[in-house]
């Protein structure tokens, strides 16, 4: 990866040569807070080890958490326990060096801020005596700790995975062009030893008519260690890295998972293989657009011999060529025009540009066989299955809500439930083994936002249509403060449509539009907008006025550079929650955008709107429809509630304010909304393929979330009725 810096200085090589000096002072500046370092393992390294030796366990937190949610939630569930191993010796490693360094204090202070996290963890309970424990060097359940060689060997262990892990990452196109312009001078050399065969094999007699066959490649180096050529930076082969990914499994096999960090428990997804990246001393210029093309790189144990490539490859491209063709034909007349606004839409669309829109990687796990018990649970199921992409194991039903719910969201590690409804009741509840309340609070209104924040799985944030944000303690279970309209004069005569919590949790990002006024009462009109609330002192920090529409639902990329905003106009729109710059606004939707979502990748945006269609749109470049689907009967909102019953009356249409969909961790599978139940979706190039139909609701699903703990994943579906369907399911 040590290329990317050199990358980092062509791009601002450009930026100067353009004139986009202002765009090069924003790259620069966010270069220097880079909490991925470049990808430098080194780099990283030395951050945890500095961290540990100024006693920062804020910052090494953080990174942590960072590196979680940025990197370890993309990685294969086979690798998540060696990552919670990783997590738990850092943290020891910061113990021990606060005994050795005599700074009782700040021992103390560790087990006062991770007691919450650490106190259910078997691994953890021998060491909460150590702030009591004289001579803990020499006693013998923590003697190995204080070893150099077990600290060395944890600081290698680190170093190596992180080396593994990033060599692993699905590169963005922009940064691939060392691999692709070395694969075309491979090919180029390939192509030239065949001509000088072809031409010996035509002037040579006939009694040495037979091709020599080429020499066996030589085997794999041995490791001198566990991950030793990755550690120097070299790349290695596809069964090297798969050997050490053995070895890592082998490291952290049986862990129990931890809540530490505020991680999904099994937040990791299928990561692609990138193929190994050459040195930059050896990097060839890169090749004309025109010849380059993606491809993976073929594993060494396939053989093939040398005539074969040239002539796959030709056909491979000229396949490639066709689609593009198509693609490029049907995007030319689908495509809208885009609002762009200049200056700060360049330094985004930079920004952007290294995630390049791609199709996710489409990895299919081994068709395992159902055990006996699932097996009989799926023969009670009204489920239909196709392709065995999922098994749905259980169905559990929570009913502790008396009107109909606008929200059911995960916390962060999948352990509990917040469901809210209209009447402004929130429940907080274990969703496995069997659904159990945890807490509640009432609040003054419908609940029309419910945002969890990441660290530590602690507070909730709860915004109603009154014009009322409210943070909630649920482990002490009180609130700790709240804002409304009596008190922040900007939320005055307004309702909140939706709250996002900034990746930091610096940040609180809200949704106003004004409050619908019986016939007759005068009011002054004040326009939809998106505040920017400081979380700390609750004091409003920007403003954006969204003309022509109101912001139904939004969502933050992953350093809380953009906001991508679904819209009642039916446009997406991008801002900047920084300082609310509008960056880029299109159509894309006829009627109402409801929910919008980012691909794990951030490379995609996927929109659900009222006209019951489901598209995806390339972030990269803006506004460009990558596809369309039109989904089932009432996929998406408004949703009629009563009328029609033995009583007659009208019905009344309710807006969804709760997510209308939710993603799988691997970015190819869609849970979506139905009157019967969910539905499970896998998410093709040319559209959507239903997959599961789990049933299980008596009324219509109005909103759906997703959570991942290792192979089994559960699913939650909010119906009118006030009912909230609890489904396992599981990937075979």
């Amino acid at each position: 990866m040590s290329h990317l810096q050199y990358l980092d200085e062509l791009v601002k090589e450009y930026l100067l040569f353009r004139g986009f000096s202002h765009t090069l002072r924003s790259l620069d500046n966010e270069l220097k807070i880079d909490k991925d370092k470049g990808f430098r393992v080194d780099r990283l390294v030395d951050q945890v080890l500095s961290s540990i030796q100024t006693y920062d366990l804020l910052g090494l937190r953080e990174l942590w958490a960072h590196l979680d949610r940025r990197i370890f939630a993309r990685l294969p569930h086979t690798l998540l326990p060696c990552v919670r191993k990783l997590e738990t010796s850092i943290l020891r490693l910061y113990v021990i060096n606060t005994i050795q360094t005599n700074k009782p204090d700040k021992l103390v202070e560790f087990f006062e801020r991770m007691a919450p996290d650490l106190q259910s963890q078997a691994e953890w309970r021998e060491w909460f005596i150590l702030p009591y424990l004289k001579g803990a060097e020499e006693n013998p359940s923590f003697a190995m700790y204080f070893t150099r060689q077990w600290q060395d060997t944890l600081l290698v262990s680190l170093h190596n995975f992180l080396a593994v892990v990033f060599q692993s990452i699905e590169l963005p196109t922009l940064a691939k062009y060392s691999e692709e312009s070395a694969r075309v001078s491979r090919l180029q050399e390939e192509t030239e030893q065949l001509r000088v065969r072809l031409a010996a094999l035509t002037t040579a007699p006939p009694s040495l008519t037979t091709l020599p066959q080429a020499p066996d490649p030589p085997p794999p180096p041995h490791l001198m260690d566990d991950f030793y050529n990755i550690a120097q930076e070299t790349p290695a082969s596809d069964s090297q890295l798969k050997s050490l990914r053995t070895i890592l499994f082998g490291l952290g096999g049986g862990l129990p998972t931890s809540p530490i960090l505020g991680r999904r428990s099994g937040a990791g997804g299928p990561a692609s293989t990138a193929s190994p990246q050459p040195s930059p001393s050896t990097t060839t210029a890169p090749p004309p657009s025109s010849q380059v093309t993606r491809g993976s790189c073929h594993h060494p144990a396939v053989r093939r011999t040398s005539s074969q490539a040239p002539t796959e490859e030709r056909s491979r491209r000229t396949r490639s060529s066709s689609v593009a063709s198509v693609s490029s034909s049907r995007s030319q007349q689908e495509h809208v025009q885009v609002k762009r606004l200049v200056g700060q839409a360049g330094s985004y669309a930079l920004s952007n540009s290294a995630r390049q829109s791609r199709s996710p990687t489409k990895t299919r796990p081994p068709d395992d066989q159902v055990p006996s018990t699932a097996a009989a649970t799926l023969s009670k199921s009204t489920s239909t299955i196709s392709d065995k992409a999922f098994l749905l194991l259980d169905q559990e039903e929570y009913n502790e809500h008396r009107a109909v719910v606008t929200h059911a969201v995960f916390n962060p590690s999948g352990t509990l439930v917040a469901s809210a409804d209209t009447d402004g009741v929130v429940k907080l509840w274990a969703p496995t083994p069997q659904p159990k309340t945890y807490c509640g609070v009432v609040v003054k209104s419908a609940v029309t936002g419910v945002e969890w924040l990441p660290r530590g799985e602690r507070f909730l944030l709860v915004a109603t249509k009154a014009a009322t944000l409210r943070l909630f303690d649920t482990r002490d279970k009180k609130t700790v403060w709240e804002i409304g309209p009596d008190t922040c004069p900007v939320l005055k005569d307004q309702r909140i449509m939706g709250v996002r919590v900034t990746p930091g949790e610096g940040s609180a990002v809200v949704s106003s539009s004004p409050r619908v006024r019986p016939q007759g009462t005068p009011a002054p009109f004040t326009p939809p907008a998106l505040h920017t609330f400081d979380m700390n002192t609750l004091k409003l920090q920007n403003t954006y006025k969204v003309e022509g529409g109101t912001v139904n639902g939004c969502v933050i990329n992953h350093n809380g550079g953009l906001l991508v905003c679904g819209c009642s106009d039916g446009a997406v729109r991008i801002v900047d929650p920084r300082c609310s710059d509008l960056i880029a606004t299109w159509p894309a939707h006829q009627g109402e955008v409801f929910t919008v979502r980012l691909s794990p990748q951030e490379d995609l945006i996927y929109t659900i709107g009222s006209d019951n269609k489901f598209a995806s749109w390339s972030l990269a470049q803006t506004g460009t429809r990558v596809l369309q689907h039109t989904l089932h009967e009432r996929a998406a909102g408004p949703f009629l509630v009563g009328g029609g019953g033995a009583g007659g009356g009208r019905g009344v249409l309710l807006r969804p304010y709760g997510p209308l969909f939710a993603l799988h961790q691997d970015g190819e599978h869609l849970l979506t909304c139905s009157p019967s139940g969910p539905i499970v979706y896998k998410v093709g190039d040319s559209g959507l393929e239903q997959v599961v139909s789990m049933g299980g609701s008596r009324a219509p699903v109005v909103t759906v979330d997703w959570s991942h703990n290792l192979q089994c994943g559960t699913a939650v579906a909010a119906a009118l009725d006030g009912s909230v369907n609890v489904a396992t399911l599981m990937q075979p």
